[in-house]
Order: C-alpha cells, then structure tokens, then sequence
C-alpha cells in the first residue's frame, strides 16, 4: 500500500487511496464499495508520475461522486436533456449539419455522430441558457432601476455568475440545468451588484427586498458539483 493523497475538488477535499500492484500495467482510479477511490498504480511509479494521474483523473473523480450521493439529480442520464430542472426527452436523427431544436414534444438533436449530437446539446443549452437569462434580467432589472450594458454566457468554471464594473452581466449556461427559480436568484444577486459592487450589509439588504424567490445558496451548495460536472455526451448514451 503506497499510502493516500488528498484530491482537491469544487465540492471539497476527497481522501484516494493509492495501492502499488505488481499485476498492474497501467494507472487506473476505481470506485470501491465501502472504501471510496483507489489508484492502482504499477510497481516503481514514481510520486510525480502519482500526482499528474490524479489531476488527470479529477473530472472523472468529480462526476462521479457527484452521480453517487443519495440527493444526485440524475442528469448524466442517456436520452434525457435538462431545462429549468425539468427532463427533456432527447432524438438522435442522422444529418450532415449540426441543429437542434423541438419536435414533436422532444428536443432533436441533427448531427452525423455522438461527438456531434453532444455539440449540438451543448449549443442548445448556451442559446436556450442565454434567451432565459435575458428574461429573468428584463423581469427583474426595473425594479431594481438597473441596466447592463452587455449579457455573456459561458462555461464559468468557479462562479455561477458575475458582473464587472462596465455592467456586464456573465452567467454559466449550467443554470439552465438548474430550476428556474434557483437561475433567476442568480440573475437577481447580478443585478444587484449593478448598484452595490461588494458583499456588504447593504448588498445583502437590496437582495432580500428585491429576491422573488428562495435563497439559490443552498440549492447550489448541495448540487453545484453536479450541475458544473455534466458533460452534454452523457446525454446522447453509448455508441
């Protein structure tokens, strides 16, 4: 046994066993019952060889962590797309040129393969991301007497959203995964800073008076690492 490591993740620290077998030929990082994660590695590897796995394996350990806790949100499910925290019933047609769009009561996916159904998802989910976040911003922007000069949505890999001193507004499209109501709380904490620029008292008070939903905080903490973890391919399925 060469001992254990400490993975860092967005949802916290993650103890991984580290074991040397003579049999083995390759790293590999396992998921056992009862213990948790395992790397495998081959006699004489060295601790960097060690370190570089782990941080390959970080994604991997990440997802599926998060598919195992008892409250896991189910979304990195085959055949099913996500919108406002609602399933999405997901076609595959085979077509030379990337589309997506409804049918029949099913968000259809156009493209030639896997690699390219996942693409077109993803373009969904950004265009589809970016039309409810513009409407949650005109619903709550005048009442808060507020307006930005520009909208961005993007994979933001450590901030739900963002609002810089121009008045851009920055969102991650993995709010759409998320209830409406927990992106609308979002979009309503953006807004706010457009008048208060930091965390203080104050900030905090405009968000309370103006807030029309729960607090997205604890939403967000229990399944943030999940949403942030989804890969649009886990929802096209094997080959």
């Amino acid at each position: 046994m060469e001992g254990e490591r400490t993975v860092l993740l967005r949802s916290g620290e993650v103890k991984v066993r580290v074991r040397r077998s003579s049999r083995a030929r390759r790293i590999r990082l396992v998921m056992l019952p009862r213990v948790g994660p395992e790397l495998v590695i081959p006699d004489r590897t060295s601790g960097r060889t060690i370190d570089e796995a782990l941080e390959t394996f970080t994604p991997w350990l990440e997802r599926t962590l998060a598919r195992m806790r008892p409250d896991a949100l189910g979304l990195a499910r085959p055949g099913v797309a996500w919108h406002g925290g609602e399933a999405v019933t997901l076609r595959l047609v085979e077509a030379k040129r990337l589309s997506a769009g409804w049918s029949d009561g099913a968000l259809e996916l156009r493209a030639p393969d896997r690699e390219g159904a996942a693409t077109a998802l993803e373009r969904w989910y950004r265009d589809a991301a970016r039309e409810a976040l513009a409407a949650s911003i005109e619903l709550q922007a005048p009442a808060l007497g507020v307006a930005h000069t520009s909208l961005v949505v993007r994979d933001q890999k450590t901030r739900w959203g963002s609002c810089s001193s121009r008045g851009t507004l920055s969102f991650s499209w993995r709010l759409l995964l998320a209830p409406s109501w927990v992106l609308d709380d979002v979009v309503c904490h953006e807004l706010c800073h457009l008048r208060v620029r930091n965390h203080s008292q104050a900030f905090w008070s405009l968000l309370a008076e103006h807030r029309r939903t729960a607090d997205a905080r604890p939403w967000l903490r229990a399944h943030g690492p999940e949403v942030s973890t989804y890969l649009p391919i886990d929802s096209i399925g094997m080959p």
